[in-house]
């Protein structure tokens, strides 16, 4: 009862208002992107786009972001707001089963609807909630704060030992190696089948890639050493996705989330090629910023 109350009189307080309307505000996307017909084969559930979601748990992360506690709860409340879409597409399509559906088809729809309901509602809270704690994360990590230390501070890990640099030029040398099999391969066979592990290894890698490019450009440093624009190099990939994967909707695109993957990979590519490239051109002033 007291944990609660606590939650109760957070919510009513100002400190989740925010995190609670963002997920609210979210449905009518949700359910308008994730809204399709059921075929004959539909029982209950379908697919929920995730993008809205990705969307509040950002907006959550960096704006609770000053407090690891407090984005989790953040962007739990965000969540369950926006499960509230998620309740009402499988309801929705529970509903048409229920209508046109055999007897043994309507039972079913009767059975598994609470179900999908509730593994819904938690994968959405999931999204929602990890998306807020990593993009708090980053929030805490970049702030100039947390990036800058005293030059005579030997306690902390110099940004010239960082290894995290490593994945980001492995993505940097994979992505043109897999553009120019594309090019020259024939798709069929067992070398067509070679280029579509390395599609898919590209795509994998770009995680680590873009991470590397965060954490690496956010090592504490001293004032006077070379401070990467962590917003440019986190901020350009990420705006890559968002202005492919709406012009691919603008097309009446099916999958809208194709065309954006690859806009984040090109888009990646591009910033990771330049933090390299500064990265070597200030390895100077790094080694200079070095505990003596």
């Amino acid at each position: 009862m007291n944990m609660l109350r606590g939650y109760r009189e957070t919510v009513a307080g100002d400190p989740l208002r925010f995190a609670v309307l963002v997920g609210l505000a979210t449905v009518p996307f949700t359910v308008a992107l994730s809204w399709q017909p059921p075929d004959e084969a539909t029982v209950v559930g379908g697919t929920v786009s995730g993008v809205p979601l990705l969307v509040a748990g950002t907006l959550v992360g960096y704006r609770y972001g000053d407090c690891a506690s407090r984005t989790r709860r953040a962007g739990i409340w965000a969540g369950l707001a926006a499960s509230v879409a998620t309740v009402l597409l499988y309801a929705a399509t529970a509903a048409s089963t229920i209508g046109t559906a055999s007897t043994t088809m309507t039972v079913l729809a009767l059975v598994l609807t609470p179900i999908a309901v509730a593994v819904g509602v938690g994968l959405t809270v999931l999204v929602t909630a990890a998306t807020a704690v990593v993009v708090g994360w980053m929030r805490r990590r970049s702030a100039r704060a947390s990036r800058s230390r005293d030059a005579t501070d030997s306690g902390s890990r110099n940004a010239l030992e960082s290894r995290w640099w490593l994945p980001v030029v492995a993505y940097v040398l994979l992505v043109p190696a897999v553009v120019l099999a594309e090019g020259v391969v024939e798709p069929d066979g067992g070398a067509g089948f070679a280029v579509a592990l390395l599609l898919v290894g590209t795509v994998l890698l770009s995680v680590p890639a873009a991470l590397g490019v965060f954490v690496d450009a956010t090592v504490p440093r001293c004032e006077s050493a070379w401070l990467p624009n962590v917003r440019a190099y986190v901020g350009l990939p990420a705006l890559g996705f968002a202005a492919a994967y709406v012009g691919a909707t603008l097309y009446g695109s099916p999958r809208p989330s194709a065309p954006a993957t690859f806009g984040f990979l090109v888009v990646l590519w591009l910033t990771a090629v330049v933090y390299l490239a500064n990265r070597y051109r200030n390895l100077e002033r790094i080694a200079d910023e070095r505990p003596r």
